[in-house]
């Protein structure tokens, strides 16, 4: 993927929110790390299309997408609802 600046990707997610439903739930933030880089956070309502392991079919599920962007690099994944659920678990249990 190549590397967006933090306005670019704000624009691409905007335009990408604009032809998405627009009951999609969203959060984001912009912060400085603990390190002083800014870093933007996004967590949104998607689909997706994944492959069932135990038939091989495709089948559509609800998602949460995530992006992370910083001055150097943009991580994004795609997590099943349950996926980020346990994630959060996780990083609750990390954190605390």
């Amino acid at each position: 993927m190549p590397e967006l600046s933090y306005d670019a990707m704000k624009e691409k997610l905007r335009r990408e929110a604009g032809s998405a439903a627009s009951e999609k739930k969203r959060a984001s933030r912009r912060f400085v790390n603990e390190i002083g880089n800014r870093i933007s956070v996004l967590v949104e309502e998607t689909r997706d299309t994944g492959t069932t392991e135990s038939t091989g079919k495709k089948a559509e599920f609800d998602a949460v997408r995530i992006v992370v962007t910083g001055p150097t690099s943009t991580s994004e994944n795609t997590l099943t609802r349950q996926e980020a659920a346990e994630l959060m678990s996780c990083l609750e249990r990390v954190l605390k």
